[in-house]
């Protein structure tokens, strides 16, 4: 693997701040997208139109696909594969899944995602929902297809995804997230979607989550009950319910504080040994969405560099992953 000095500083992601104890949702990760100038109201045909008319822009990189260095049908481990660069949009769920979908996709096998954005420098939003669409219809990806959702759903869904997605971590699972509707469209393209907001079970963090607040909503509906506890504290004295969840409120503050990158120690060991070898997988952090890729060779964890300052930058295709703040990552050249 060729580590290779960057030539321009990495963009820093914003890290999550814990929210004010009145948010009632979970994570929303939308980025707002450009406006019109007009003053009239748009109209959501509009919208709708200037959405799917946006692009991306799209490198090639070639990089070393060792899941496929024993194959005798594969020519050389070495693959070049067409991939989106961010937007405006920032790093959203949209460009995350798509750059997933391409790299998960067989050496030898030529999608409709693929061919459209092979022969291009940039895609439209709406060329390349069409592609990702034509994919999924095509069942090349498993059963998925045999059980698609309404069609007009999942496209609202796909058109949404360029902006973001509601997303609410379980702590007390890691790398799960809570049963909603567009985590249920989201399944329907069989890519892992993970976190590492987690604490070990033998913590008291983690049994604080487990009684009191098992997803990031409830660790957010919780705290309204602080100051009501805190005020019977100190005028008549609570139950030992009543103060084991008090002391559950604190612990899960903490936590939240001490660890607001949405990635722990743990969290990080726990992804790495639930992915294979090779396997493409999406990690939430930062209240982003990243190409996630464990490595074969030696098992490092690798995120796809998809910031628009590398466009040009052949020789960056990875950073890795190593810890929760990303103090000691690298950038990588595609030949592991």
């Amino acid at each position: 693997m060729d580590h290779v000095e960057p030539e321009l500083p990495t963009v820093p992601l914003k890290a999550a701040q814990l929210s004010s104890p009145s948010r009632l949702s979970p994570i929303a990760t939308n980025i707002p997208s450009a406006r019109s100038t007009e003053s009239v109201p748009e109209t959501p045909s509009a919208k709708a139109k200037r959405q799917r008319s946006e692009h991306y822009p799209i490198k090639h990189i070639n990089w070393y696909d060792a899941s496929y260095s024993s194959e005798p049908r594969v020519k050389s481990a070495m693959r070049s594969s067409p991939i989106l660069m961010q937007n405006a949009n920032g790093p959203c769920p949209l460009l995350a899944l798509v750059n997933a979908l391409v790299l998960s996709t067989p050496q030898n096998l030529d999608t409709a995602l693929i061919e459209t954005l092979r022969t291009r420098e940039q895609v439209s939003l709406g060329l390349l929902l069409d592609a990702v669409f034509d994919e999924l219809m095509s069942g090349r990806r498993g059963d998925t297809a045999e059980a698609l959702p309404d069609v007009g759903e999942l496209y609202a869904f796909l058109l949404a995804l360029h902006t973001g997605m509601n997303v609410n971590p379980r702590f007390t699972k890691a790398g799960c997230f809570q049963e909603t509707n567009e985590m249920r469209l989201y399944s329907t393209f069989n890519i892992p979607l993970i976190h590492g907001w987690t604490a070990p079970k033998d913590t008291p963090a983690y049994a604080a989550f487990e009684r009191s607040a098992q997803t990031f909503e409830d660790a957010q509906n919780i705290q309204f009950l602080e100051p009501e506890l805190e005020d019977k504290l100190r005028e008549e004295g609570l139950s030992g319910e009543e103060q084991q969840v008090l002391q559950d409120i604190q612990i899960i503050k903490s936590f939240l504080t001490t660890w607001p990158t949405q990635l722990t120690d743990y969290g990080l060991e726990c992804i790495s040994a639930s992915l294979r070898p090779g396997q493409i997988a999406i990690l939430f952090r930062n209240d982003h969405f990243s190409t996630l890729y464990k490595e074969p060779k030696h098992g490092a964890l690798m995120t796809l560099v998809t910031d628009a300052g590398y466009s040009t930058h052949d020789e960056i295709v990875w950073e890795s992953l190593v810890d929760v703040s990303g103090a000691a990552s690298e950038l990588f050249s595609g030949d592991f």
